[in-house]
């Protein structure tokens, strides 16, 4: 049976993504779905663990997105080169982010993903890139906003 804290914990998480959700639709993201997502993979039952996670989760993305903003627009021409790049990223990603046992880990780890994410998908479309960095870094932002307000203030 769920305990008290556990009924907390749902009703918090509950709370953070009506208003997660809210926002996104209210300010018309393009991708909504990445912020309620976020909700979803920083929520901890201890703020600060939600805290530090939803740190590591940012940084992560900014750094994957910059690496698929600077690898599509480039190497988009030649498929070949930008499959063995993003292939290349994601290995060395993920190889240092398992060498390092700590929580930073996860930046490496997001890192990694992001930039295929965002990349492979804007191929055909590489002057969208830009919009649809921008868009993944805003909106998981705002997942990370929403749940740390919300896990902040109601009864940390």
């Amino acid at each position: 049976m769920p305990t008290r804290e556990d009924w907390l914990f749902g009703l918090k998480l509950l709370a953070a993504v009506a208003l997660t959700v809210w926002v996104a639709l209210r300010f018309d993201l393009p991708r909504p779905y990445w912020a309620l997502a976020t909700v979803m993979a920083v929520a901890q039952p201890l703020t600060g663990a939600t805290r530090s996670k939803a740190a590591y989760r940012l940084y992560g993305t900014a750094i994957g997105a910059a690496a698929g903003l600077v690898m599509v627009p480039n190497l988009v021409q030649a498929p070949e080169l930008l499959t063995l790049a993003m292939a290349t990223w994601v290995g060395v990603c993920l190889y240092l982010s398992v060498l390092d046992r700590t929580p930073r880990s996860y930046v490496l780890m997001l890192a990694g993903f992001t930039a295929p994410f965002d990349g492979f998908p804007n191929v055909s479309d590489p002057t969208s890139m830009f919009d649809i960095a921008v868009a993944r870094v805003e909106e998981i932002g705002l997942g990370i906003l929403c749940t740390s307000l919300i896990l902040s203030i109601l009864l940390p």
